[in-house]
């Protein structure tokens, strides 16, 4: 074989595998979110202050509504039982609630802590994300969220889902351990 040859073949083989990715980002074949369930933000917001080096490094943030409604105390049941089923790994976790006033419904969760909105949290962010569950990392940036409704077996799917993320949100998290 001479080297010309080699050299066409060694490009062709190089050059094809790359054309076929750029052509499936081109024309939407690739699936963006086939690992996580939830969305992830388009734009970066940071939505809560850095986290505590001793504190939990994560936080399930809900974005509750003026008046909690049964969408309110489902979102609040399902970040209780999501928080309460990570056993031993709760202690990088935090749940919290940012409303403007605290949800009478929050004294039936003791996991969960209300917090009022910072001031940075501006009313388009706080549109975007309203009545949703949203995953918040070590430096306060939101990374994914999830829509949430008044339905029981909705919210189910979607603590099953926030938890799949996290899990393994927290399994590629480097940063102090």
């Amino acid at each position: 074989m001479t080297s010309r040859k080699f050299f066409s073949l060694f490009l062709l083989c190089a050059l094809v595998p790359l054309a076929a990715a750029k052509l499936s980002l081109a024309m939407g074949w690739f699936s963006h979110s086939a690992v996580n369930k939830g969305y992830w933000l388009e734009r970066e917001i940071e939505l809560l202050p850095d986290a505590d080096l001793h504190g939990a490094a994560w936080r399930l943030v809900y974005i509750a509504p003026e008046n909690c409604a049964q969408s309110c105390e489902q979102a609040l049941y399902g970040l209780q039982q999501l928080y309460t089923g990570l056993g031993r790994k709760q202690v990088n976790i935090q749940p919290l609630v940012i409303a403007n006033n605290r949800p009478v419904a929050l004294g039936k969760f003791s996991a969960i802590v209300w917090q009022s909105p910072e001031n940075n949290l501006n009313k388009d962010v706080s549109d975007e994300l309203h009545d949703q569950i949203v995953i918040v990392n070590r430096d306060g940036l939101a990374l994914l969220r999830y829509p949430i409704n008044s339905d029981a077996a909705h919210m189910e799917i979607v603590t099953k889902d926030i938890r799949t993320d996290l899990l393994r949100l927290l399994n590629y998290d480097r940063k102090g351990t």
